[in-house]
């Protein structure tokens, strides 16, 4: 389930920069905002793919070795052997391939360790490098295996081969899987990547329709606001305070949130975005628009 703080924290931000920009809506470029606010997310996303990756292939080095270990017995045994030329290149091509993976994994754990880097983007360009070749070798590997049987005199390097070969393309298969992360839901070991990519999809609907809804109820709620305050004015408020408390007071009355749930939310986002001074005011503004 998405968390309710960010799509708060979201919701939060497009209110106020609404606000800042006229408080028009109908003004006001959604998707260039979305565009910078969800940098962070897909951060976080791509990184936590990074380590579900360098997971996935813990054991990959192994069953490389094995790989080419038994490739290269195989091919000792093809050599001179001209009606399995094919097969010869089509195992040279696995192993190929088979190699460029090892390279891109080791590529992939030095990137994410690489803190000179602005942004997460050369990190998601090894990911999809990996995991492409990942597709690539399993298929290679399925296309390969048939090819075998046609060679009963190599039955037994082969065989070896065959397992080898096996082995590999499971971990392809998973290394691949990863690039649909609601597939993995059940599977702990990869539950950060599935909530950060839920976070990446579902944070935009979630958090637009809150700020949406709250910006059409702003005038109602204003007038509520304007009456409790005392001995101020709401044009010398703080515009991220009024945002705050406009997000309170909707998940308040609309969502009915259970008042000390609300003011906890709203004190936590003043903290964050706000100050220490704010959260006092926002509270008791919110505590007396629950009392009346």
């Amino acid at each position: 389930m998405i968390n309710k703080s960010k799509v708060r924290q979201a919701a939060l931000n497009l209110i106020y920069a609404v606000e800042e920009n006229g408080g028009n809506i109908a003004d006001f470029d959604l998707n260039l905002f979305w565009e910078i606010a969800q940098e962070k997310e897909t951060d976080t996303y791509r990184k936590n793919l990074a380590k579900a990756i360098i997971h996935a292939a813990r054991s990959s080095a192994d069953s490389a070795r094995l790989l080419n270990t038994r490739a290269e017995a195989a091919l000792n045994a093809i050599k001179d052997n001209l009606p399995a030329a094919k097969l010869a290149e089509d195992i040279e091509r696995v192993q190929k391939r088979s190699d460029e993976f090892e390279a891109s994994v080791k590529a992939l754990k030095y990137c994410i360790k690489d803190k000179r880097q602005d942004t997460t983007m050369q990190l998601g360009i090894c990911c999809t490098d990996t995991m492409n070749l990942a597709h690539a070798i399993a298929g290679l590997c399925k296309e390969l295996l048939p090819g075998f049987a046609d060679f009963p005199e190599l039955r037994q390097v082969l065989q070896q081969l065959e397992a080898a070969i096996n082995r590999r393309v499971k971990l392809m298969q998973v290394c691949d899987s990863l690039r649909h992360p609601h597939d993995l839901l059940g599977q702990a070991e990869y539950t950060n990547l599935v909530r950060s990519a839920e976070m990446l999809q579902e944070l935009r609907p979630e958090a637009e329709k809150l700020a949406l809804a709250i910006i059409a109820r702003k005038p109602q709620m204003e007038e509520k606001v304007a009456a409790l305050l005392q001995n101020y004015s709401l044009t010398r408020m703080d515009v991220v305070d009024k945002c705050i408390i406009y997000l309170a007071l909707y998940e308040m009355e609309v969502n009915k949130l259970d008042t000390p749930i609300v003011v906890s939310e709203a004190t936590a986002l003043a903290h964050a975005y706000s100050g220490g001074k704010s959260a006092p005011f926002i509270h008791g503004i919110i505590s007396a628009a629950a009392k009346a």
